[in-house]
């Protein structure tokens, strides 16, 4: 078994050794990168035991990413800083005839599927180290015969535990108590604008002294500025630039056709240069059930694209935060924590491009869930090469794989040379294993993406098992 493997479960407690062994086995099928379950498993009795682990109705939805939390919380305790970023990703499942069974509805009637919600964590430089919590849900029912006005009544009304907009602060709670059992590590929270939540930014004054955040804003809210009120648009526009920055943007293709939302539009990659002002300003308590919320003073940084091309439309960021604004050092931080936030939407699209999460076979929503917590660690594997690749190239390879596997590879890759006593690095390593999946590694063409590591992957475990088969034929196991 795969020494990652091992750590990845060290703590994996399903009240079976036996059910507890074949989810080593099948992450290490999963780690092929397979196209479908029966393809992992290989054989008729392997596909039956993976079928009747996932069907176990004993073993909890998030029994098996628990032993993963545990192992990715281990690896931020490692580390002096750790980016947590949280986001939701909307997992359809609707089929052509037979639906899945317990799957909710989505934005409408018509499509079902459920919601994943992950606390993901990054180091500052981009190495990614794991998912710490999460939060996967399904709807009961939607409303589809009320008007906006309607809606937003509807939604006044709610208490804000039963809304899911809860999940935000479930998170973000999650992350600082994690942070208060690991005060050697400092903790920063990040997420996108639909986290704009009162009840998130309120937490400034009761954080954990290792824990902050960065949340970016979609309202306009109302600011006490000298005993009147204003809006937090008129006093940054009050406020002088500080500094300019370059940053790059990746593409973006709308969800929606007609989308008018600017952080939803579709936009092209481009390098942006934006212009950069932050200051102190005090949040008016908004109004609630029983009274209204107390105020806030709070931290605020702007980002803003003064000359963006033509048709596009500008980058705006308006990011609050607990971290201190006093210095561009620490302005710059404030930007480069939010831009950390990239990774856990690169971590979706290796679960569904890759992965292919949405297009698993199985009939019930629990079964079918179960089986995406399993892909979820081996998603977390590809993206912990990829970034290992990138962020620490000249560590040893051995960090992050056994021997036998670089070893048997370059007995493939290098016929008739000898094969090293020292390890390659990581980064050597990472090309290998690229190239074995197509990448050409051509000037400018940039570092290999997930695409083709999956590729290279799964040519590797070939190897290996070639390799094990033939030390055992010949005694040396």
């Amino acid at each position: 078994m795969a020494s990652w493997i091992k750590d990845e479960l060290r703590t994996l407690d399903l009240g079976d050794k036996r059910r507890e062994r074949r989810v080593a086995l099948i992450l290490e099928q999963q780690s092929e990168i397979a196209e479908s379950t029966p393809s992992a498993c290989k054989d008729n009795a392997k596909l039956e035991a993976t079928y009747r682990l996932v069907n176990n109705r004993n073993i909890p939805v998030d029994g098996i990413l628990k032993a993963h939390n545990d192992a990715s919380i281990a690896r931020t305790a490692e580390q002096p800083v750790v980016i947590l970023s949280q986001d939701t990703t909307v997992c359809d499942l609707t089929k052509p005839q037979r639906q899945v069974r317990g799957a909710g509805p989505l934005e409408s009637r018509d499509k079902f599927g459920f919601f994943l919600h992950p606390l993901y964590a990054i180091t500052e430089d981009g190495l990614v180290l794991g998912t710490v919590d999460q939060c996967i849900w399904t709807r009961d029912d939607i409303k589809t015969d009320l008007n906006n006005t309607e809606k937003v009544n509807l939604r006044r009304q709610q208490a804000f535990e039963e809304k899911e907009s809860y999940r935000w602060l479930e998170m973000f709670q999650s992350g600082e108590q994690i942070a208060l059992a690991h005060p050697q590590t400092h903790y920063i929270g990040v997420s996108d604008s639909e986290s704009d939540i009162y009840e998130l930014l309120a937490q400034t004054d009761d954080l954990a002294a290792n824990y902050d955040y960065v949340i970016r804003g979609c309202q306009d809210r109302t600011v006490l500025d000298q005993g009147e009120t204003r809006t937090i648009s008129e006093v940054m526009q009050e406020t002088e630039f500080q500094f300019q920055r370059e940053i790059d943007l990746s593409e973006r293709k709308s969800l929606i056709i007609g989308e008018t939302r600017a952080r939803r539009m579709s936009r092209s990659a481009r390098v942006a240069s934006i212009s950069i002002r932050a200051r102190q300003v005090t949040l008016r308590g908004p109004a609630r059930p029983g009274g209204r919320a107390p105020d806030v003073t709070i931290n605020v940084v702007e980002a803003v694209e003064t000359d963006a091309p033509e048709g596009e439309e500008p980058i705006r960021w308006l990011l609050f935060t607990s971290l201190p604004i006093s210095t561009i050092s620490e302005i710059e931080r404030v930007i480069g924590s939010y831009c950390r936030r990239w990774d856990i939407e690169l971590y979706f699209k290796t679960l569904k491009s890759g992965m292919k999460i949405e297009k698993l076979k199985y009939e019930q929503i629990d079964t079918y869930v179960r089986a995406v917590t399993l892909l979820m660690i081996t998603g977390f594997r590809v993206e912990q090469l990829k970034t290992a690749n990138r962020v620490c190239p000249q560590v040893s390879c051995e960090r992050f794989y056994d021997a036998s596997f670089w070893k048997a590879t370059y007995l493939v890759v290098f016929a008739g040379r000898e094969v090293p006593e020292t390890p390659p690095t990581i980064g050597e390593w990472m090309l290998v294993v690229a190239k074995l999946g197509g990448y050409l590694d051509k000037k400018g063409q940039g570092p290999p993406g997930s695409t083709t590591i999956w590729r290279g992957m799964q040519k590797i475990e070939s190897y290996h098992e070639a390799f094990l088969a033939y030390k055992r034929l010949i005694g040396d196991v």
